[in-house]
């Protein structure tokens, strides 16, 4: 996107580079509904956020560019956008209707892939695409899906990502995925068999999710040894990282704290 230079100053965007700390916003689950996208953008405080997370199913499913652009993107356009860096972990409603398999070419990523992982300041991040939550023999499917060996796929990538050097030595070590590792459908229980164990051997300190439509924050368990936030589709993820502590707080539509999760930096 560019702007007539003669009447209006140019666009601008800063690179990630050697950050002292790392602050951005999070929501999911919208749905199209931008006016809600709207004032979550508003209270998760876009001027502040280095970047912006979304953490998916934005839309109902995809059918057509314009859905797309109409359902969120123009909003996030006008928003931040333009200027601001965008991270995408794709919902199983992203996966659904006949524009879906372009989806990948408006979200590239520099794995080539729909996971991916960055760092930021003292932060390691690796972004999941969960897939579909119900088995590829569902009858929504009409058995075109292969989502299970999808996951697979990923799972193996994902198991040399966490020994990439950026990610390891970062103090956050933080991974987003649209559907957590629970339940109780076939999709999570595959995060849960597949992603989980290897994000136990990593060190993961957090994991960010959506897809239940409601706030739940789990705490780390010997099966998953991290807690895990479940943002609901009505409220926005705060989060706001430095050298002493991590805080991701969970606040309403009117900016009020309906809860937060604090961590420690890593030694």
């Amino acid at each position: 996107m560019a702007t007539d230079v003669y009447q209006k100053a140019p666009l601008f965007f800063q690179t990630f580079g050697k950050a002292t700390s790392t602050h951005f916003t999070v929501v999911n689950d919208i749905h199209e509904r931008n006016e809600i996208l709207d004032k979550l953008l508003d209270v998760g405080d876009l001027k502040t956020s280095d970047f912006v997370v979304f953490n998916g199913d934005m839309v109902n499913n995809l059918l057509t560019e314009a859905q797309m652009y109409d359902g969120f993107m123009d909003t996030a356009i006008k928003r931040f956008a333009s200027e601001k860096p965008m991270f995408y972990s794709r919902g199983n409603h992203e996966t659904r209707g006949p524009f879906a398999i372009a989806y990948p070419k408006y979200f590239p990523t520099p794995t080539g892939k729909l996971y991916d992982q960055f760092r930021h300041g003292n932060a390691g991040f690796i972004i999941l695409d969960c897939g579909e939550d119900k088995p590829d023999t569902d009858i929504e499917y009409s058995g075109i899906v292969d989502m299970d060996n999808y996951r697979s796929e990923q799972a193996a990538w994902l198991a040399q990502a966490i020994e990439d050097p950026s990610f390891k030595d970062a103090k956050y070590k933080i991974v987003i995925c649209h559907m957590p590792p629970f339940g109780g459908w076939h999709g999570e229980q595959e995060i849960l068999e597949k992603f989980v164990p290897i994000l136990n051997k990593a060190g993961i300190q957090i994991m960010l999710s959506g897809h239940l439509h409601r706030h739940i924050i789990k705490n780390a368990t010997n099966t998953i040894q991290f807690p895990v936030i479940v943002n609901s589709n009505n409220n926005v993820l705060r989060v706001d990282l430095d050298d002493e502590k991590g805080i991701f707080k969970i606040l309403d539509q009117q900016g009020k704290t309906v809860d937060q999760v604090i961590i420690n930096p890593l030694k």
